[in-house]
């Protein structure tokens, strides 16, 4: 028996949520892998310079409030770490 029309678009856009799930899901992890190569890295008392562009550049781009909250502790690690 053959499928309907309908049931050919309601297959297709359930195909299509499968995408976009995966899709969000790979971004999500590039996110996780990238973060943590890059906080590794800048915990390192020698990165002065990362440390040097990375904080203005939170204190400029993260401007939601819960997400200053989630991230203070880590702006008070790397400030307490050495300047030179």
């Amino acid at each position: 028996m053959s499928r309907t029309l309908e049931q050919k678009i309601a297959e297709a856009e359930a195909r299509l949520q499968r995408l976009k799930a995966k899709s969000r899901s790979l971004d999500t992890a590039q996110k996780v892998v990238v973060g943590a190569a890059l906080l590794a890295k800048v915990r390192k008392p020698e990165e002065v310079q990362l440390r040097a562009w990375l904080l203005p550049f939170l204190r400029r781009e993260v401007t939601r409030q819960a997400d200053l909250n989630r991230i203070q502790p880590l702006i008070d690690e790397l400030e307490a770490l050495p300047e030179r």
